[in-house]
C-alpha cells in the first residue's frame, strides 16, 4: 500500500512537470525561435521483486525540431536572401536612369543632334555654334552623372559587403560562446539551442551554411571550410582582394626586323610568294592612348632627350647615329611613351617582358628590340586603358601627305592581360567559393570579371557608348557623296584624305571630354558628315554588342537594367513562396499550437487529479487500517 502511495506521488509530481511545461509553452507562443518543449516521461525502474512498479519519472524537457526541414530551411534562405540583396541593388540603379520626356541622357542626345543639324543649316551662326558647343558638353556631363551613379552604387556595395563580414564574425563568435556555455552544463540548454538556431538562420542570410552535431561535438561550416569547429573554435573571415594590372602585349617586328603586318607584305602575283621588308624611311609608328595622346616615330628621325641629347636607342652605350630603324623602333617607342608626360601618368612601356632584380628594380633585355609591352601604373579596373598602334607609310620624304597604306595593330591577345578586381571572402587566407547569400550577391557585383557582375556590365556598355562617340566623332574619310569610312580607328587602315575633327576624346565615359572650341573649326563638309550620326544604325558598340544608333544603344542599356531587376524579382517572389511554404510546414511541427495545448492541460490535470485521488483513497485505506486496530 504504501508502495502504491509512493506510485502515486510520483505520478502527481510528473503530472505537475507536465502543467508547468503546458503553462510555459503557451506563454511562450508568440516568442521568436521558441520551439514547443515536451516533457520526457518514463517509467522508473524496478529496484525490487514487487509487480506493481515504481511509478514515473519525469526526466526532462526536450525541444520539437525537425533537423531536415531546417536545413533546407536555412538552405533556401540563402537564396533567397542572395536574390534580395541584387534587388535591392538593381533598384538603385533603375532610379539612376529614370528620364522623363524632356530630361536625361535620351533627351540631351536628341538636342545634342539637333544642335549639330542647326549648325549644318548655318555653320556661320554664333548661336548655333554657342548651342552646339552648349549641348555637347551637357551631353557629356549628362553621361558622367549616370556612371558615376553607378559608381557611389559600387562604393556603397563595399561598404555594406565590410559590415556584413563584420556581422558574419558576430554571429560566429555569439555561437562559439552559446557552444561554450553550453559545454558548462550538464544537459543542453533548451533556451540557448533556440538562440542558436535564430543566429544559425541570421548568419544563412549572408552565406550558405552546414551545421553537423555529432557526439556532442558542434561543427559549422561555410563553403566547405571550417568556420567553427570543436564547439568553440571559430574562425574569422574577411574581404580580400585580388587586383590584375592591364597588360597589353604589341609584336612590330620579327627577329629580321621585318615588319609583321600586312602592309610590308609584297605578294608575287606570279607565285603568290608574301615577302616581308622591313620600315622604310618616314613611316611612322604611332601609338594612341585613350582616344586622346598619342606619341609618334618616324623611321629615319633621330630621337632626343629633354636636354636636346641623341637617346641611345641600340642600348650600346653610344647615342651617336643611333637614328630609328626596323631594327629599334620599339625601343624608340618604348623611349617616347616613357617620356610623354601625360600617358607616363597613366602606363608604362617595356621592351619585352621583364624580370626583377633584388631591389625591387624592373630590368628589360635593351640591346635589341623584342616586343613592345605596355602597363598600367594603377593595378585593377581603376588603371584600365585603351590603346592602338598604327602605321602609316610614306613613300615621298617632301611630302607628308603622300600617303600609301595605313595599317592598325591588334594586341597579342594570348600574351594580354586585362585590368581585372577581384574582391572575395576568405577564411584563414583561403577563398571561399560562395554559392548563395547576401555576400555572394555583393561579391559579384564587386569583381568586374565575374560573369554575373550586373554592376560592370552597365559600365562597360556606357563606356562602349563614350568610346564609339569619341572615336566617330574624331575623324573620317569621305569616300563619295554621302559615304565615309567613320571614326579613327577605321581610318587607321583605310586610305584617303583623312579629316580630323577631334570633337570628343577619351576612350570610357571618366575620359570623355568635349572639345568645345574645336567646334568653331568645323565646316560644312564636317558638319554634314557629323549629321549622319544621329541616323546611323550601324555603330559598333563593342565587339559582343549587336550594332546600332546611339540612341537605340542606350535604350537597349535600360532595358536590360528593367530586365535584369524584373527577371530577378520574379525570382525573389518564387524563393519567398518557397519559404514561406517551408516554414509553414515547419511551423506546424515546431510551433505552439494553443487548442493542442489547452487539451494536454487538461489531460495532465485529469492525471493529476487521478492521482491525488489514488493518495486520498489510499489515505482513507490507512486511516480505516488504524481504526480496526484500536
Amino acid at each position: 500500500m504504501l508502495n502504491s502511495l509512493h506510485v502515486s506521488q510520483s505520478g502527481l509530481n510528473a503530472a505537475k512537470t507536465q502543467v508547468e511545461n503546458v503553462s510555459n509553452n503557451i506563454a511562450n507562443e508568440n516568442t521568436p525561435g521558441y520551439k514547443k518543449r515536451v516533457v520526457d516521461v518514463t517509467e522508473n525502474a524496478q529496484l525490487d521483486s514487487s509487480v506493481t512498479g515504481s511509478g514515473v519519472s519525469a526526466n526532462s524537457t526536450y525541444r520539437i525540431i525537425s533537423e531536415f526541414m531546417n536545413n533546407n530551411i536555412l538552405n533556401e534562405n540563402s537564396k533567397l536572401e542572395h536574390y534580395d540583396k541584387l534587388s535591392t541593388t538593381l533598384e538603385s540603379i533603375e532610379t539612376i536612369f529614370t528620364e522623363t520626356d524632356n530630361s536625361g541622357l535620351s533627351a540631351d542626345l536628341n538636342r545634342y543632334f539637333q544642335a549639330i543639324e542647326d549648325l549644318r543649316s548655318n555653320p556661320n551662326s554664333e548661336v548655333f555654334k554657342t548651342n552646339a558647343k552648349n549641348q555637347g558638353t551637357i551631353l557629356v556631363n549628362s553621361l558622367k552623372n549616370i556612371y558615376e551613379g553607378i559608381e557611389t552604387v559600387e562604393r556603397l556595395e563595399r561598404n555594406d559587403l565590410e559590415n556584413n563580414v563584420d556581422n558574419v564574425n558576430n554571429i560566429l563568435k555569439e555561437i562559439g560562446n552559446i557552444n561554450d556555455k553550453m559545454s558548462r552544463y550538464s544537459g543542453m540548454s533548451n533556451d540557448l539551442l533556440d538562440k542558436r538556431d535564430r543566429l544559425e538562420k541570421e548568419l544563412s542570410e549572408y552565406v550558405k551554411i552546414d551545421v553537423k552535431v555529432e557526439n556532442g561535438i558542434y561543427q559549422l561550416k561555410i563553403a566547405g571550410e571550417i568556420a567553427i569547429g570543436q564547439n568553440v573554435n571559430v574562425r574569422e573571415v574577411k574581404v580580400s582582394e585580388d587586383l590584375t594590372s592591364q597588360k597589353d602585349k604589341f609584336t612590330l617586328t620579327d627577329s629580321n626586323n621585318n615588319f609583321v603586318d600586312s602592309i610590308k607584305n609584297i605578294q608575287d602575283p606570279s607565285t603568290g610568294v608574301i615577302t616581308p621588308r622591313a620600315l622604310d624611311n618616314e613611316d611612322k609608328v604611332t601609338y594612341k592612348l585613350e582616344n586622346g595622346m598619342e606619341v609618334s616615330v618616324t623611321i629615319g628621325e633621330v630621337v632626343k632627350d629633354s636636354l636636346g641629347n641623341n637617346v641611345d636607342l641600340n642600348g650600346d652605350g653610344d647615342n651617336t647615329n643611333d637614328t630609328v630603324t626596323s631594327a629599334n623602333v620599339t625601343r624608340a617607342l618604348v623611349y617616347k611613351i616613357n617620356s610623354d608626360s601625360s600617358m607616363s601618368s597613366m602606363v608604362q612601356a617595356y621592351n619585352g617582358d621583364y624580370a626583377t632584380d633584388s631591389n625591387g628594380n624592373k630590368l628589360t633585355n635593351d640591346t635589341q628590340d623584342n616586343y613592345l609591352v605596355i602597363e598600367a601604373k594603377i593595378p585593377g579596373t581603376d588603371g584600365k586603358f585603351d590603346g592602338r598602334i598604327s602605321i602609316v607609310e610614306q613613300t615621298d620624304a617632301t611630302d607628308p601627305s603622300t600617303i600609301t597604306s595605313r595599317e592598325s595593330i591588334e594586341i597579342t591577345e594570348e600574351d594580354s592581360k586585362e585590368a581585372v578586381d577581384r574582391v572575395f571572402i576568405s577564411l584563414f587566407d583561403k577563398e571561399l567559393f560562395l554559392s548563395t547569400g547576401a555576400l555572394k550577391a555583393q561579391t559579384d557585383n564587386l569583381t568586374s570579371d565575374s560573369y554575373n557582375n550586373k554592376i560592370q556590365g552597365y559600365k562597360d556598355k556606357l563606356d562602349n557608348l563614350a568610346k564609339s562617340l569619341s572615336d566617330l566623332t574624331d575623324s573620317y574619310i569621305k569616300t563619295g557623296i554621302d559615304e565615309y569610312v567613320y571614326g579613327d580607328k577605321a581610318t587607321d587602315s583605310t586610305l584617303g584624305s583623312e579629316s580630323i575633327l577631334n570633337l570628343f576624346s577619351g576612350n570610357s565615359v571618366e575620359t570623355l571630354v568635349f572639345n568645345a572650341n574645336n567646334v568653331n573649326d568645323l565646316d560644312q563638309r564636317d558638319l554634314d558628315y557629323l549629321g549622319t550620326l544621329q541616323w546611323k544604325k550601324d555603330i559598333p558598340f563593342g565587339e559582343d554588342q549587336k550594332e546600332s544608333s546611339f540612341l537605340e544603344f542606350f535604350q537597349e542599356i535600360k532595358v536590360n537594367v528593367s530586365e535584369d531587376k524584373e527577371n530577378n524579382d520574379f525570382l525573389l517572389k518564387t524563393q519567398k513562396d518557397i519559404i514561406n511554404s517551408l516554414e509553414n510546414t515547419y511551423d506546424q511541427i515546431t510551433k505552439v499550437d494553443k487548442d493542442e495545448e489547452m487539451l494536454n492541460l487538461v489531460k495532465f490535470q485529469s492525471a493529476y487529479t487521478a492521482n491525488a485521488k489514488i493518495v486520498t483513497t489510499i489515505d482513507e485505506m490507512i486511516q480505516v487500517l488504524l481504526g480496526l486496530k484500536r
